[in-house]
């Protein structure tokens, strides 16, 4: 089997012996790792089960530990997981805020021209501009 990490911290979970002990615990953070989270059938985007095995009863809380007969460890559970919430944490962002800030620059690339202004450019210049003592009415 290929080389097993802990689904919380990404330790090696190498020395746990296999099959994965419900009572196993990660020697790093402590988490248990006969649960849902380390499992190959674990899909954190899918519907309300998340669970992609069919006859498998899955538990409410996918990080404690189970007696699923159909787990499966799953070498990339840390990885996908980390990617996935950085992924959306990263669209919701966006969503609120617009493009993130290494996309946007001063220049508009090699021709030197000024980049467009941003909604929150434009903003914030009317903001300035209502506050700016020299434009008194």
């Amino acid at each position: 089997m290929a080389d097993l990490s802990c689904w919380n911290c990404g330790q090696s979970i190498d020395d746990v012996p296999l099959p994965i002990s419900r009572h196993a615990t990660c020697s790093a953070c402590f988490n248990e790792l006969h649960c849902c989270r380390l499992c190959r059938h674990y899909r954190a985007d899918s519907a309300t089960g998340q669970c992609d095995e069919d006859r498998a009863d899955p538990p409410v809380v996918k990080e404690s530990a189970n007696f699923c007969d159909w787990f499966r460890p799953n070498a990339n559970a840390h990885q996908s997981e980390t990617r996935s919430r950085r992924q959306s944490a990263r669209s919701e962002l966006d969503a609120l805020f617009g493009e993130p800030e290494d996309s946007q620059s001063d220049t508009g690339g090699e021709t030197g021209e000024a980049a467009p202004a941003s909604k929150a450019d434009d903003a914030r210049a009317a903001l300035d501009a209502l506050f700016d003592p020299k434009n008194k009415v």
